[in-house]
């Protein structure tokens, strides 16, 4: 008997591969018999002869395609070479070279080493080099089942609760972090900050932005400009979660001007435009505003004010087509320069607007020379409380003048000067009609709505001093105890469509409006009526009342003893329902047995006299 040649270390999985086929049929022991090892618990299913062909091919070793026909997830990242197992070359991408199988069900797939998780070279492996701060957060934090963002990846684990994967994560900052700028800066954090620690932002350059820190600003603390005072509540359970519901705000900071950071210590005496006389290396550094004038004060327009802040392009061009201009330019009015900055408002029916010196200054747009004088020769002299209100109560924004802006934005665009508009409101065609409604909301919700309007009550001296009067301006004067009443007792607040106000018509004028019957309807005409409680009281109290037990009030006459007995002898109280007692007046006996015992027991029953 011949004995086999001894077969080499790669054909030996071929060969037991094709013995296994030959004996699909055998039983279990069998099985055993021929399996190189148990396997995993992760693989256990696929424990049996039956089912060796689903990892390994006959007649060959077990291959990556056999593997990836179950491990799809894996899939994307070796196509696109990506993460840990994409960046394995291509000739060691053998799967059982790191993920041995066959050695028993305890047996640990992922081998990491002997220094474990922690020994593990994350950049060179994945791609992802843990450096700074990310060096010293644990595997776990990042490497969460919400953090996946593979679609594959997250439907298998999924399907599979118990199953654990260290895939599928993005390398964004987004990702894990929440973006604590509220979207003000885009989504690439790297382009501020470093893995180093979030500060300071040592990429952030303020010279790139469109304000960059010149002078005395190079000096100032971040947080003197950008401070943390915007909000932002997030839901509850936000993933990532943010550090603070506060945030500093980076984006849309105004800084067209000076006065948008710093208040004006001048009250605006001398113009809105600080450097005219300051620079931003110190704000004690005066330049000297009179500088390069002295050739245009031998012209017949000297330079004052702001106009000696003024590039000579701004007026002499050139401008786009023109050539530059010196002489024969028009300076009669301001007009000859500049664009009506109230867009047409204060016109005449001309056409034409008021000077604009008659409330403005060389020396600064505003404040304007605009007082209550002048303001008394408008159509809307102010008087009274309106002295008090101040300008922008009445003169507020206009949204709809912005339209009326964007063609002369173009004229001084062409000229490189700045368009400045004022958008406050002074045009009020509803002041024809001299109603309150054109600038006050009715607080009465048109309860008073006829002629007269609301100076049948109210002065202009204030909204609280009223010429109101109850008896003469009402259907019911106030009269004995209803003079001392509070207004609100009888004029409640009421609640309607969002609004509160309170209610003084209509209004009823009868007792039972006002006042609970104290009688409970015994003295109604009929039952459900309303009680005329005048035939007995009046305003002046309660008590006493107008009653007498005479005709018409009563025909039931008290006299000899009857006159000195007490009311409540005869007439008691009587429940009515809910604890209540009231004093009974009707339907009282009219006989002596309805009130007395009989003191003869009966000796007289019959007795005609």
């Amino acid at each position: 008997m011949s004995v086999p040649p001894r077969l080499s270390r790669t054909a030996l999985p071929a060969v037991l591969a094709a013995t296994l086929l030959v004996l699909g049929a055998s039983t279990a022991r069998a099985t055993d018999f021929f399996s190189p090892g148990e396997l995993s618990r992760p693989h256990a299913s696929l424990e049996g002869l039956s089912n060796c062909t689903k990892c390994h091919e006959a007649g060959q070793k077990l291959s990556q395609a056999s593997c990836l026909s179950c491990h799809s997830e894996l899939a994307r990242g070796i196509r696109e070479g990506q993460g840990f197992h994409g960046r394995i070359p291509q000739a060691q991408r053998t799967c059982e070279s790191c993920h041995r199988e066959h050695q028993g069900r305890a047996y640990a797939l992922v081998d990491w080493g002997p220094k474990k998780q922690r020994g593990f070279n994350h950049g060179a492996r994945t791609g992802f080099p843990l450096e700074g701060q990310h060096a010293r957060t644990g595997c776990e934090q990042c490497h969460q089942p919400q953090l996946i963002e593979d679609e594959t990846l997250r439907a298998l684990l999924k399907k599979q609760p118990g199953r654990k994967s260290f895939l599928g994560l993005s390398t964004g900052c987004e990702a894990c972090h929440f973006d604590e700028h509220r979207g003000q800066l885009g989504a690439r954090c790297e382009r501020c900050h470093t893995p180093r620690d979030w500060k300071p932002a040592t990429g952030f350059d303020h010279a790139k932005t469109d304000f960059a820190l010149a002078g005395a600003h190079r000096k100032v603390g971040c947080t003197k400009c950008h401070s943390a005072t915007q909000t932002d509540t997030q839901a509850p359970g936000t993933f990532p979660a943010p550090r603070s519901a506060t945030f500093v705000r980076f984006e849309k900071m105004p800084h067209a001007s000076c006065l948008d950071c710093h208040e004006d210590p001048h009250q605006s005496r001398f113009g809105e435009r600080c450097e005219s006389c300051h620079t931003v290396e110190s704000w004690h550094q005066i330049r000297n505003a009179q500088k390069g004038s002295a050739f245009h004060d031998k012209t017949r327009f000297p330079l004052s004010g702001l106009h000696q802040e003024v590039p000579c392009k701004s007026c002499h061009g050139p401008f786009p087509g023109q050539r530059a201009r010196f002489k024969g330019l028009a300076f009669a009015s301001c007009e000859s320069c500049h664009v009506d900055a109230h867009l047409g408002q204060l016109a005449s029916t001309g056409g034409r607007g008021p000077a604009c010196e008659q409330c403005h200054t060389v020396e600064g747009f505003s404040p304007a020379r605009f007082g209550i004088e002048e303001h008394a020769k408008t159509k809307y002299p102010l008087e009274g409380g309106h002295l008090a209100v101040a300008c922008t109560g009445c003169h507020r924004e206009e949204p709809q003048l912005t339209r009326k802006v964007s063609a002369a934005r173009k004229a001084l665009s062409r000229k490189g000067r700045p368009a400045r508009f004022s958008l406050m409101l002074f045009d009020f065609p509803s002041l024809a009609t001299g109603q309150c409604k054109s600038c006050h909301e009715d607080p009465h919700a048109g309860q008073f709505s006829e002629k007269g309007g609301c100076a049948t009550c109210h002065q202009v001296d204030s909204f609280h001093a009223l010429r109101f009067q109850h008896a003469r301006d009402s259907r019911f004067p106030l009269t004995g105890k209803h003079a001392s009443v509070a207004c609100a007792s009888c004029h409640p607040s009421v609640q309607e469509k969002g609004r509160e106000w309170v209610r003084f018509r209509p209004l009823e004028t009868g007792c039972d409006s006002c006042h609970e019957d104290v009688h409970a309807g015994q003295f109604a005409p009929a039952p459900g009526q309303p009680t005329d409680c005048s035939r007995c009281h009046d305003t002046s109290g309660f008590e006493p009342a107008r009653f007498t037990h005479t005709p018409p009030f009563t025909d039931f006459l008290l006299e000899g003893r009857h006159a000195d007995v007490p009311c409540e002898r005869c007439h008691g109280t009587v429940p009515v329902g809910g604890g209540i007692e009231v004093r009974r007046f009707v339907g009282l006996p009219r006989d002596c047995a309805g009130c007395h015992a009989d003191a003869h027991r009966g000796a007289f029953q019959g007795f005609q006299p």
